[in-house]
């Protein structure tokens, strides 16, 4: 776990390699969040909130900084079930990022390389298959998340394949038996 819970103006500028002006600016323009202290009024950045900033920007989190939470990159539709799915992995612990874009999907699975991909739609699943086997990419725990009535349970071809609501559990279950891992 962290030791630090905020940052000063100075610390994310080094971080993000700017002058801490430019740090001023983010927050002034509400691009980063922060407080400001009783009596001088000097800013503080929550670090929960800048990494938040740095992953939405794609810029990378320090590992001092980053919670050392695993990271899950979901593939899904917006709708019920994606919030029910990412309202799991949040309280299991783990760091979320989420799209609708298959394409962005695999930038996010370059850049983060995850610990865990999930995808709600199952005809994505052969072609994230080969950009998973076809990148350098460190083990990985693969979900195929299907609606209750499609789709086997179990795991095939190195995929967890879970009908949700039915899986719910077994799905939380697996991602802290694999946080813990």
């Amino acid at each position: 776990m962290r030791e630090k819970q905020a940052l000063t103006t100075g610390e994310v500028a080094k971080y993000c390699g700017v002058n801490f002006r430019t740090v001023i600016r983010w927050i002034e323009r509400g691009h980063l969040d922060a407080y400001k202290l009783p009596g001088r009024g000097d800013n503080r950045i929550p670090v929960e909130s800048f990494v938040d900033f740095l992953n939405n920007n794609n810029m990378p989190v320090p590992e001092e900084l980053d919670s050392g939470g695993h990271k899950l990159v979901l593939l899904a539709d917006v709708d019920e079930v994606s919030t029910e799915i990412a309202s799991c992995v949040r309280r299991a612990g783990w760091d979320l990022l989420v799209t609708q874009d298959p394409v962005h999907f695999g930038f996010l699975i370059s850049q983060n390389q995850p610990a865990a991909i999930a995808i709600t739609r199952p005809e994505f699943e052969e072609s994230v298959r080969r950009v998973v086997r076809d990148g350098d990419h460190k083990e990985m725990l693969c979900i195929s998340i299907c609606g209750s009535g499609d789709g086997a349970q179990g795991l095939k071809d190195g995929w967890l394949h879970l009908r949700w609501p039915q899986d719910q559990q077994q799905f939380i279950l697996q991602l802290t038996s694999n946080q813990a891992a």
